[in-house]
């Protein structure tokens, strides 16, 4: 069923006219599938749990500044939240579900796990669809750079934390930091 649905809104965001309307299609599809797979394995696989302590002191300025620098390139416009709305339903489905399933590679390259960086990579290559839109080069440079540092520090702190909480709170002031510059 999940599947069904993910495909329903895929053929459903192609003829979306607003690169919004798809993105919304999308995320609607991916919190589905994901919900679909906690369902069968467990809330706890996919950081549904309390963190630790998180460094609020880092979080929230990084994410408003990489959301603002993003938004003043001249992102996708949109209301607060729904940017906030994709966030959430982007971190769940790339943090919680993609980073889960690598998580038992326990590969590095460096001081990154391959999990942090294919679920960070991955969570930038998102928005290269935009180039089908033919949004405005600028625009989706800036939308693509500035998600794959989200999605790298994001992931870190998923890895670390064990919790979605802190990639959520941050994408959620990335998303806030776009629609206020």
């Amino acid at each position: 069923a999940a599947w069904m649905t993910l495909l329903v809104a895929t053929e459903a965001a192609r003829w979306a006219v607003h690169p919004i309307e798809q993105q919304l299609a999308l995320s609607r599809a991916l919190l589905l599938l994901f919900a679909t797979g906690m369902y069968f394995t467990g809330a706890g696989d996919y950081g549904l749990r309390a963190p630790g302590r998180l460094p609020w002191i880092w979080i929230v300025p990084v994410s408003l500044a990489l959301g603002a620098s993003v938004g003043v390139a001249g992102a996708i416009p949109g209301p607060w939240w729904l940017w906030v709305f994709i966030g959430f339903a982007d971190e769940v489905f790339v943090r919680g579900w993609l980073q889960a399933a690598l998580a038992p590679v326990r590969q590095k390259l460096g001081d990154w796990s391959l999990p942090v960086l294919a679920s960070g990579l991955f969570a930038g290559s998102m928005y290269l669809t935009l180039m089908k839109q033919r949004a405005p080069g600028p625009a989706i440079v800036a939308l693509v750079v500035g998600s794959t540092a989200l999605g790298l520090a994001a992931a870190r702190l998923r890895e670390q934390s064990g919790s979605l909480a802190g990639p959520v709170a941050m994408h959620a002031l990335f998303g806030l930091g776009v629609a206020l510059a």
